[in-house]
């Protein structure tokens, strides 16, 4: 082998390294804000934050909702991410008090909610 050829080869490699790491610089995140419900935050570690549903924003209401209703919610559109809770890789447990409409006179409902983030979320 001569050369020219060595450096041809050694070119094409590092440009192809090169455009590598641009293509995965500009890829899309694969970012996930999930949301579940549980029983009780005695896994998951001390409630950070206790919010009446009523108080809380309509992102964070629909968070709620789609997360009581399905047991657990995920959504990759970072402009739903409610400002009430955060999204780290590890788990935050938060209480959402309503008023129980059941007429029992047992008068709130309280159920703990863990949020976290998927992978691709260390970028924001």
């Amino acid at each position: 082998m001569n050369r020219r050829s060595i450096l041809a080869g050694a070119g094409v490699v590092l440009t192809g390294i090169l455009a590598g790491c641009s293509f995965d610089d500009g890829a899309p995140s694969q970012c996930h804000l999930t949301h579940e419900v549980v029983e009780s935050s005695a896994d998951y570690g001390e409630v950070v934050e206790t919010y009446r549903y009523e108080d809380l924003s309509d992102r964070a209401r629909r968070a709620v909702e789609e997360t009581l209703a399905n047991g657990s919610y995920a959504t990759a559109n970072r402009s739903l991410k409610p400002g009430e809770f955060r999204y780290w890789d590890t788990v935050t447990v938060y209480n959402v008090t309503s008023q129980n409409g059941n007429g029992n006179g047992d008068g709130n409902e309280t159920h703990t909610i863990l949020t976290y983030a998927g992978e691709g979320c260390e970028r924001d």
